[in-house]
């Protein structure tokens, strides 16, 4: 029955993150006389639950939220109930979105600002949504019964109380040669033969004008004057009335049955030719005749205490065939089943095999007949099909789909047994290296050796998968303890201990490693392969070799990353990045000299976003390089406003990604911004890391000469905390060295950070080099570096971070 959306008493689900938003609506629509039963969430988890728990008549969903978007809320709510009525009301949706949330299944959309067509909406929405599903139920059911009739392997035609044709199915056309057309305006007369005794015709109508179903066998005529035998079942359809409306027939044809009986010569000849084993036995179930495929065949079959002959081995094994099938024969007349034998090498025969029984005029069993089919080359390449559906093509080992499965087998015995099961997610450590040294072909045949070498090292009862390009997994079933997961992966790290020998080349085999572990880790094969991925990742983040266990705080932050990542592609577009800059005081004038520039991401949302959660995705996604440029122009624009408004700028410090640094065009991208800023270049000192420079010497040496052809002061951050060497500081163009805040922060009490950051001043000012000291926090860390003899500091002392138009002021310090 379809929803009364009039009495505007309704069940309201809310997809709202701001409550006085959701109570505003509610407010609304009980002004408007309506008695509203509601709740409000704003996380698809909660969604979820709600929906399984509860039932309602309408959802109203915001269409923008901090955790979850109103896009993904409507395809979740169509997931779980396509019926339930859909409505936005935001604030923030435009026509685009708007006609996009229809076309996905939305019923309206209500701006929050003018809420005057809601409770009409509401009402339509569910009144339109009651009756689509009552119609869409309907159409359901019909389609279902059609189809049915349609596909009816069985001759199925509808005639009205008079015997006119009215409907005729498909497998009726292909059995009479009538079609529909054929059929209009005729009655069943036109099948009638002569050979079909007419008082049969007598009982047929006395039988369905009583109202009864009517069961009998009809010798009929097809339309090209064929004729067949039809098994018939004719039954009246009766109206509340208790009127007969129509007839409904369904008929099967039996003839090839009724002239096997009648034509039995003929039919032998047919047996002996055919391909297929056929065989008769008596009511016993005794063999009396095996046609001449059935004794090639069969012969090959040993049969026990039997060493009579080949015709005598074959005969045996008819009887087998026969006898199991007797009881099921005899109950249903025809019945079906595959059998497998096997022959004297050992090897299985499959047949697909139908065993029938014949009955005289008095019903008892006369004989029972089998046809049997060798399958066995099907069935090689069924398994095959099989084994290439579950297994790598290359590695021959379990795929995607197998493992899954194994997996979910593996999880339902630990639950059964109180064990615990472990997936281990392997990725090996510089694939690519292989691959693109070597080329694709010695990376397969690696690929090949490594699943070898796996599956000797793994215990018996484990699994082994590949996951896909150089990724493997292992199920490890019956754990005890977590603590047998280390000695398991460190079995698969000694078996690779000794190289891998392709083609004349020693390869040597490393992994990373990620551990999830059933049921903690996920209670379904998909989440716990999820979360053994990221586990790996995250051994793959800190170096590779190693191996980490799943924890779910990681699984979150990634979601929260990812969430990130999509919006950081939006985000210069947007002109959510914002610059700020945190002063450098030099120490022997006391002066605020120079501010390093310091990239901030304010969200329209979130607010300020950690530059350690958006950083690192700048450079996973390629962004860094355009953001990089943008952070060096804006630092520049910046400085000539400040030298418009002071009449002085300090210099400014930019930090250079990786990327930027060894993309080969640093000097000349550097070059155009200072072209068109028109910054001294003096002003400019671009910041990089001791390990772009190792990374590849010679290119570093270039482009740091470019810079200094410039005119640009080129700093080393984080000094003393990677692998730079003396000789690199002697042998490339910088300018300043800026030490870490790690030796700062224990000053002046720990003596060995006091040792380390008079060393480093020395040693710079030795190599004409300026120092900088970040971090300073106290008083006593800036009067200790000043009497170590550094040039300069910055740190939370002087001032933290801040935006240009409150740097004017925090220039003005002095220390």
């Amino acid at each position: 029955m379809a929803r009364d959306a009039s009495d505007n008493s309704w069940k309201v689900l809310m997809l709202e993150d701001n409550e006085d938003d959701a109570l505003l609506i509610v407010n609304h629509l009980e002004n408007q006389g309506c008695e509203i039963n509601w709740d409000r969430v704003e996380t698809e988890k909660d969604l979820r639950q709600r929906m399984a728990n509860s039932d309602w008549d309408i959802i109203l969903s915001d269409h923008s939220m901090p955790l979850f978007d109103g896009a993904t809320a409507l395809r979740v709510v169509r997931e779980l109930d396509p019926d339930i009525p859909f409505v936005f009301v935001s604030g923030t949706l435009g026509e685009k979105a708007a006609v996009a949330a229809i076309k996905a299944g939305a019923q309206d959309f209500i701006i929050k600002n003018d809420l005057t067509r809601l409770t009409p909406a509401v009402e339509r929405a569910i009144a339109d949504q009651a009756l689509q599903k009552q119609h869409r139920l309907a159409q359901e059911v019909l389609r279902k019964l059609s189809q049915a009739v349609e596909q009816a392997a069985d001759s199925i035609f509808i005639t009205n109380r008079e015997g006119e044709f009215e409907y005729v199915n498909p497998a009726f056309e292909q059995l009479t040669g009538y079609g529909s057309a054929g059929t209009r305006g005729h009655t069943p007369a036109l099948l009638k033969s002569h050979d079909q005794d007419p008082s049969t015709y007598a009982e047929l109508w006395q039988t369905v004008l009583s109202k009864q179903v009517y069961r009998g066998t009809l010798i009929n005529r097809k339309q090209n004057g064929e004729l067949f035998f039809e098994e018939k079942t004719i039954t009246p359809l009766v109206n509340q009335q208790g009127q007969i409306t129509h007839f409904v027939s369904t008929g099967r044809d039996i003839t090839e049955r009724v002239l096997a009986d009648e034509d039995r010569s003929r039919l032998n000849a047919i047996l002996e030719a055919t391909t297929d084993v056929v065989a008769i036995a008596d009511a016993k179930g005794k063999v009396i005749y095996l046609n001449k495929s059935g004794h090639t065949l069969l012969s090959k079959v040993p049969v026990d205490h039997d060493d009579r002959g080949a015709t005598s081995r074959a005969l045996n094994a008819a009887q087998q065939l026969i006898l199991g099938a007797l009881a099921q024969a005899e109950k249903h007349g025809v019945w079906e089943r595959e059998s497998v034998l096997k022959d004297s090498a050992g090897q299985n025969i499959y047949l697909h095999q139908v065993v029938m029984a014949h009955r005289d005029q008095s019903e008892r069993i006369a004989y029972y007949s089998t046809i049997a089919r060798n399958i066995s080359e099907r069935k090689q390449f069924e398994a095959q099909l099989q084994h290439q559906a579950t297994h790598d093509l290359l590695t021959g080992l379990a795929n995607r789909v197998l493992l899954a499965e194994q997996l979910q087998t593996e999880m339902h015995r630990a639950r059964q047994l109180n064990h615990l099961t472990a997936v281990i997610f392997l990725d090996m450590d510089n694939f690519k290296r292989v691959n693109d040294s070597l080329g694709h072909s010695i990376g397969d045949q690696l690929l090949q050796q490594v699943g070898v070498r796996l599956g000797r090292y793994i215990r018996p009862n484990d699994i082994l998968a590949r996951y896909g390009g150089d990724e493997f997994v292992i199920i490890a079933s019956d754990l005890t303890d977590v603590d047998t997961i280390p000695g398991i992966l460190d079995k698969v790290k000694r078996a690779f201990d000794r190289p891998i020998r392709i083609a004349r080349q020693d390869i040597f085999v490393s992994f990373s490693a990620g551990v999830a572990v059933y049921p903690d880790d996920g209670d379904s094969a998909e989440t716990l392969l999820r979360n053994a991925d990221s586990a790996m990742y995250q051994s793959k983040a800190i170096g590779g070799h190693s191996f980490r266990f799943y924890a779910p705080a990681m699984n979150e932050r990634q979601q929260r990353l990812l969430a990130l990542e999509s919006e950081l592609h939006r985000a210069l577009e947007r002109r959510e990045f914002v610059l700020h800059y945190q002063p450098q005081a030099n120490l022997a004038t006391g002066e605020i000299s120079g501010v390093e520039a310091l990239l901030r991401w304010n969200h329209s949302k979130r607010g300020l976003v950690a530059p350690n959660d958006f950083i690192p995705l700048l450079e996973e996604t390629g962004l860094i390089d355009e953001v990089g440029l943008w952070v060096l122009r804006q630092a520049c624009q910046d400085m000539l406003q400040l030298k418009a408004e002071y009449g002085h700028a300090p210099r400014v410090s930019v930090n250079l990604s990786a990327r930027q640094f060894s993309s080969g065009c640093l000097a000349e991208k550097v070059a155009a911004v200072l072209r068109d800023t028109r910054l001294p270049a003096e002003q400019l000192e671009l910041e990089i890391t001791e390990q772009m420079l190792i990374n590849d010497l010679e290119s570093s040496r270039s482009t740091l000469g470019a810079l200094r052809d410039l005119g640009v002061t080129v700093a080393i951050d984080d000094f003393g905390t990677g692998y730079c060497s003396l000789a690199y500081l002697k042998r490339l163009p910088l300018h300043v060295l800026k030490i870490d805040r790690t030796f700062v922060s224990g000053l002046p009490g720990d003596l060995n950070d006091l040792a380390i950051v008079e060393a480093i001043t020395l040693l710079a000012h030795k190599l004409d080099l300026q120092v900088i000291a970040e971090g300073v926090e106290t008083a006593a860390q800036l009067e200790t570096l000043r009497a170590l003899g550094c040039d300069m500091v910055q740190g939370y002392y002087l001032s933290k971070p801040v935006p240009l138009d409150k740097l004017g002021s925090a220039a003005a310090l002095t220390v």
